[in-house]
């Protein structure tokens, strides 16, 4: 079973490409429940992710009106409310995924006759559902994924109340998994050593290959921007591109012009300056990527391995990145990427790739062998499932929290 916050996608949102790299890693062995509890995101799954899992549950998250009702449950019960007292105040997403709503989707697998040999839960808001739900199938295995380091980012952008519930949701909760893990090997070590955790594993983020060869850069000095732009460090880096990077950029190059690509609010129509064009969600990256001559992700805040740089290397495309873009990544400035800290370095390497064009293509090159290295879905999966395959921890069923 995989628990995840929105329904898993092939491109767009890099969360949604995470839940869907997972359930194609698990639907390639096994069949697959799928439980969508949908806390950051849509849950229409579309036809493809429905068409890899066996069957989809869609879980309403709590709503006001039954608020108490959840609430009044969990204290009814010592274990879960204990649990939950250890972990309070809880985040607007935890108390979305009420530990309670697991009766919901127990309810949709006992009509199918399904148990599960493992819950693979997606974000530490989701544990408290995906754990209860466990424990009430009495399934022998939870993996939790946590993607990115929560705790680490809030505290980065002087977030400490979200960071201090992180904390507490995690040390409340993450013992319960058989297995944590986390896409960037630097913030595994770190959750490990915070939370007193034995081992978080790395399971890097992937992409798939384009089915065809890339064309070559059209040569006409078109940047790109790939991420959700309603999510505020890729919002951050938009403006930084479009206030600072490439004007100074169109003073070598004047035909030097700015796609940004993803969902966004009518808020960022500012964005609109001469050489910019802001596009909305697309249904197919590859046009995008094909139309461009250098990918740019200038990225100053955030977590895990951001899954537009690897779409950038699969897309044969040279990147243009800030260290944090490309933070867990086993790629080095100057050969797989050209790195900048501040926007006149970002500037200046821009307008160095437009001036030469071969040094754009050996940075493509050498971008591509990392890529199919370590970070395409033929390499990643097997590792997601032997996660899922290792020797189990015996669980009873949880006689708690039987329905009402």
């Amino acid at each position: 079973m995989l628990v995840v916050p929105l329904a898993p996608q092939r491109s767009g949102n890099g969360l949604a490409m995470r839940a869907g790299m997972l359930l194609e890693a698990l639907a390639g062995r096994w069949p697959v429940e799928l439980v969508i509890v949908p806390v950051s995101g849509p849950p229409s799954t579309g036809t493809w992710a429905g068409g890899l899992a066996r069957a989809v549950t869609v879980i309403a998250p709590v709503e006001a009106a039954t608020a108490r009702s959840h609430l009044t449950r969990q204290l009814a019960d010592a274990t879960l409310r204990t649990r939950l007292a250890a972990s309070a105040p809880l985040s607007a997403r935890v108390s979305a995924a009420a530990p309670t709503l697991a009766h919901e989707a127990l309810a949709a697998l006992r009509a199918r006759g399904q148990r599960p040999r493992a819950v693979f839960v997606l974000r530490s808001y989701l544990v408290p559902f995906g754990a209860t739900l466990a424990r009430l199938l009495g399934t022998r295995r939870i993996i939790v994924d946590l993607d990115d380091d929560d705790e680490a980012y809030a505290r980065s952008i002087g977030a400490d109340e979200e960071a201090d519930a992180v904390a507490r949701l995690a040390r409340a909760w993450l013992p319960d998994a058989d297995v944590v893990c986390a896409a960037a090997e630097g913030e595994a070590r770190a959750i490990a050593a915070r939370y007193g955790l034995q081992a978080v594993v790395t399971i890097p983020n992937a992409v798939r290959l384009p089915l065809t060869a890339p064309p070559p850069p059209p040569g006409e000095g078109r940047l790109l921007f790939v991420g959700n732009l309603t999510y505020g460090p890729n919002v951050e880096a938009a403006r930084l591109l479009v206030e600072q990077v490439l004007p100074i950029v169109r003073r070598h190059h004047p035909q030097a012009s700015l796609d940004l690509v993803g969902r966004h609010e009518r808020r960022l129509a500012d964005l609109c300056a001469p050489g910019v064009r802001v596009h909305g969600m697309v249904e197919e990256l590859e046009p995008c990527y094909s139309a461009t001559d250098i990918v740019v992700a200038p990225v100053l805040h955030g977590g895990g391995t951001r899954i537009k740089v690897l779409e950038a290397f699969a897309h044969n495309r040279p990147l243009v990145a800030t260290p944090l873009a490309v933070a867990g990544l086993a790629v080095r400035d100057g050969r797989e990427v050209m790195l900048g800290e501040s926007p006149q370095q970002l500037a200046h390497a821009v307008a160095a790739l437009l001036a030469d064009p071969g040094l754009g293509a050996r940075l493509a090159e050498h971008a591509a062998r990392a890529l199919r290295a370590r970070y395409v879905q033929t390499v990643v999966a097997p590792a997601v499932c032997e996660l899922v395959g290792a020797e189990p921890v015996e669980r009873p069923a949880a006689a708690s929290l039987e329905p009402t």
